[in-house]
């Protein structure tokens, strides 16, 4: 019956190295789009987190703003009274409310109006100086108003900029209401100019409690003690996984930061940077209508629907000057002394004239940066990715290495099953010829067919060489499974190196002179000893003399010498026989090994010998190394530790510290 066919495991190796290769690359292909996706979705949480931080900053403003904007009154009414119940109320149901330090009102009228400053206390408007943060503030409420009609029949103004960031201050500006008693029927008309009221808001509250309540809602930052000014200790009180800054958008001067050490310049890079500072009614639904009293039109019933045809198709009604969304506008269409109506020339100019004023009243605002501690977003995720992919990489490496481990390891087996198997054959073989040269001399001897007393002691001389070689035979044998199971207990002491080369070449003589060699002892100087098991040192010795005496046999000697050398002793045996390749050198050490051109010769061995000389040597702390070129002989070098400095000093004087014997 045929064996199926087996594909080579180089094969198997070759297609799971090729399926990791692919996994590979989709592996990479599938981190680089998951990456991508990751980027997006924190660009886009990022983007949601720093908009609602904004979102709910401006919307407490805009609360404010709104909150403290006073209905039109006939002029001269006093607004203690309105003023006190916003105040109050703001107070009731603001966030928070501490951000409001101080409320002034400005009444109107004709030049510079006086000061006045709200006592909560008292509930009175006081008198009061201007205070030198509000000088900006004080300039721009003092310009007039335009008129731009015979008669001020029509009035246009830019309203005083609502968002002060540099004091900071919210500006609420009122319309007033004219009354004209004279006449019986009613006549309310607006004056052409505006009361204020200025909300000077607390920097410190703001930047102190306002900012890092909304950094830890939105951002998770954890406020630190009001005495946590130090980096290391605000660092400590950090726990947020961005770094958050407000910057003034004019000069760049930071307002806030969650970590001490940020502090970004106006330029820097930022993952997410949003616009913060602002008043916008947009956001209340329910409170948009109070816009409207900023655009007041009234003009006679003659002129209305003209007036307002032309006002809609030239400003669409907007609250905000065109190319100035930061300046909103008071247009105010009423009936002037006879007039017939505003001309659409004067209210052009008038629109012009407050565009040219709102030019120089923009106010700078805060901005919202937010950056990743990494340095930026991107920066983070390609370090996520990085991190991903040597992770996943270095799996696959593994795998790749186990894979290559686990080939080698078969291969090994393989090769070491086959040696294994060539080991069998030959000690089946290399007992089987002694046995059987044994057993046809002795069914001579026991025949009676040898009856000459020199051939019987010639036959007796090949039973004992028979013999002698089965002895070794299983003796490297039982060596090698000894040291292979572990279970050989050295008997360990000092050992002079000069006795035991001379009894061992003392032995190999007679062996050397069969096969037509001699062995040249050189010990030259007293040696030192050797800490060891003199039995073992001894079967090492014999095998690389073994050695020389088979594969030498193309030679006419063999050297043996002995040196002291750095501290150890090196025992040196060279033969001139027909020498190791270089590609047999690598192997010769390892059980079972014989080389091609040994065993085509069918010179006898079982390929344990060298294997043994390596393990007892290296047991011994030494190391065994092999010169050799094919056809020049070979040269084995013994090198062991020495043990005392002076063989003739004997066992008695060896140092304390000499190893125990184990």
């Amino acid at each position: 019956m045929r064996r199926g066919f087996r594909p080579p495991l180089a094969l198997f190796a070759a297609a799971l190295l090729g399926l990791i290769a692919l996994l590979a690359t989709l592996q990479y292909q599938w981190l680089g789009r998951i990456s991508d996706a990751e980027r997006e979705r924190m660009r886009a949480s990022l983007n949601a987190r720093a908009s609602e931080f904004a979102q709910d900053f401006d919307r407490e403003l805009t609360r404010a703003f709104l909150l403290f904007q006073i209905d039109p009154a006939p002029a001269g009414e006093n607004a203690a009274s309105r003023i006190a119940a916003r105040y109050e109320r703001w107070q009731e149901t603001a966030r928070f409310p501490r951000m409001i330090a101080a409320v002034y009102f400005l009444p109107p009228g004709p030049g510079e109006p006086a000061l006045q400053h709200f006592n909560p206390s008292t509930r009175f408007l006081e008198p009061a100086e201007w205070p030198s943060g509000l000088g900006r503030v004080r300039a721009q409420l003092a310009a007039p108003a335009e008129t731009s009609s015979r008669g001020g029949a029509v009035f246009v103004r830019t309203i005083a900029t609502s968002v002060w960031e540099d004091v900071p201050a919210l500006v609420v500006p009122a319309p007033v209401l004219l009354i004209d008693e004279r006449t019986t029927k009613p006549d309310a008309r607006f004056m052409p100019f505006m009361s204020y009221t200025i909300l000077v808001l607390d920097r410190d509250y703001v930047t102190g409690e306002v900012l890092p309540a909304l950094a830890q809602q939105h951002f998770g930052v954890t406020a630190a003690p009001a005495g946590a000014r130090t980096v290391a200790t605000l660092k400590s009180y950090s726990t947020v996984d961005y770094r958050l800054a407000v910057l003034r958008e004019s000069g760049g001067a930071v307002m806030y930061h969650s970590v001490a050490d940020y502090s970004p310049a106006p330029d820097a890079a930022a993952d997410v940077s949003v616009a913060l500072f602002q008043v916008k009614p947009q956001d209340f639904v329910e409170l948009a209508s109070e816009l409207r009293r900023f655009v007041t039109f009234r003009t006679s019933a003659r002129n209305q629907a003209r007036s307002l045809a032309w006002l809609r198709e030239t400003v669409t009604a907007r609250e905000t000057l065109p190319g100035h969304p930061g300046a909103p506008l008071s247009i105010l269409v009423q009936p002037g002394d006879g007039a017939e109506g505003p001309k659409a020339a004067s209210i052009a100019a008038g629109l012009a004239a407050a565009t040219s004023r709102a030019s120089t009243t923009a106010s700078p605002r805060w901005r919202l940066v937010v950056q990743h501690p990494s340095g930026s977003l991107e920066h983070a995720v390609n370090a996520a990715r990085r991190r991903n992919l040597m992770l996943s990489s270095g799996i696959l490496a593994v795998l790749s290495v186990s894979l290559g481990l686990l080939v080698l390891a078969t291969r090994r087996a393989q090769s070491l099953a086959q040696q294994q198997m060539e080991f069998v054959a030959t000690v089946s073989h290399e007992l089987r010829t002694p046995l059987a040269v044994i057993r046809s001399a002795a069914d001579n001897l026991a025949d009676g067919v040898i009856k000459d007393e020199a051939d019987i002691r010639r036959y007796g001389t090949v039973v004992r060489a028979q013999g002698r070689r089965l002895s070794d035979l299983v003796e490297q044998i039982l060596e090698y499974a000894g040291l292979q199971a572990g279970q050989r207990a050295p008997n360990r002491a000092p050992v002079d190196v000069d006795d035991l080369l001379r009894e061992v070449v003392e032995d190999a003589r007679p062996l050397a002179s069969e096969a037509g060699l001699t062995i040249e002892l050189a010990t030259g100087d007293p040696l030192p000893l050797v800490f060891g098991d003199e039995a073992a040192l001894g079967r090492a010795f014999q095998n690389l003399i073994g050695n020389a005496v088979k594969y030498g046999a193309g030679g006419r000697r063999i050297g043996v010498r002995a040196t002291a050398r750095d501290g150890a002793v090196q025992v040196a045996v060279e033969d001139e026989g027909i020498g190791i390749s270089a590609a047999d050198q690598a192997h010769i050490f390892d059980p079972f090994f014989r080389a091609p051109e040994v065993v085509a010769a069918q010179t006898p061995g079982a390929g344990l010998g060298l294997s043994l000389v390596k393990r007892i040597v290296e047991a011994h702390g030494g190391t065994v190394t092999v010169a050799s070129a094919p056809g020049q002989g070979a040269l084995f070098a013994v090198t062991l530790p020495a043990f005392a400095r002076d063989a003739r000093q004997g066992a008695g004087a060896v140092s304390a510290a000499a190893p125990h014997r184990s």
